[in-house]
């Protein structure tokens, strides 16, 4: 238990000495690189950005279809607009989330089991608060209660599932200021695993 605790313990501060080489890897795979930016739109360089990174993206026009080969992507000169973010199991940090800036149809994201996602991390929602509707963020443990607290500032919210989140102390209080901020929003915050419902 000890040892496991002190691994835990790491994980919760990913500083250059104990980053490690993935750590470092997934530093440069988070950012935003403005010439291939400029060169093919925002959508196109964030869903590289997300896929690259172990996640998938969802698009506006053929949202059952999740998109997670980097090869498989429309060619450069097909334009599209991402609908869903699905970062389950990818190596997204917060400097990863400025590729949201410019993607205006983001109505889903789902952070689960994102392991460097920083505590801070949620913060880079902003660029996505005006369409963003449904939000889950699971396994992430580096993100304790202040972490989910800026979630609140996400106005258009209508769903939030929050689980396993090993390091909120207080999950009842989180919800509960988070519920008073958003009162037209469906929070479901657990200890236990949930779904976000479909999109009717």
């Amino acid at each position: 238990l000890k040892l496991r605790f002190s691994r835990e313990l790491a994980l919760l501060q990913p500083t250059p000495k104990n980053r490690g080489i993935w750590g470092y890897v997934a530093v440069a795979f988070n950012q935003v690189e403005a010439e291939r930016l400029s060169k093919v739109g925002p959508n196109r360089l964030c869903a590289e950005w997300v896929i690259k990174n172990g996640g998938g993206v969802r698009f506006v026009g053929s949202p059952n279809r999740l998109w997670k080969e980097y090869n498989s992507l429309p060619g450069e000169n097909t334009a599209f607009e991402i609908k869903v973010l699905d970062a389950s199991n990818a190596s997204i940090m917060k400097i990863g989330l400025e590729h949201l800036k410019g993607c205006k149809c983001i109505d889903t994201v789902i952070f689960h089991n994102c392991k460097h996602l920083e505590n801070d991390g949620l913060e880079g929602l902003h660029h996505i608060s005006s369409s963003l509707v449904r939000l889950q963020v699971s396994g992430c443990y580096n993100i304790t209660d202040s972490g989910l607290a800026v979630i609140a500032q996400l106005k258009n919210l209508r769903q939030l599932v929050i689980f396993d989140m090993m390091f909120v102390n207080n999950m009842e209080a989180v919800a509960a200021n988070l519920k008073e901020h958003l009162p037209s929003c469906d929070i479901q915050a657990t200890k236990h695993s949930v779904t976000l419902k479909q999109e009717k």
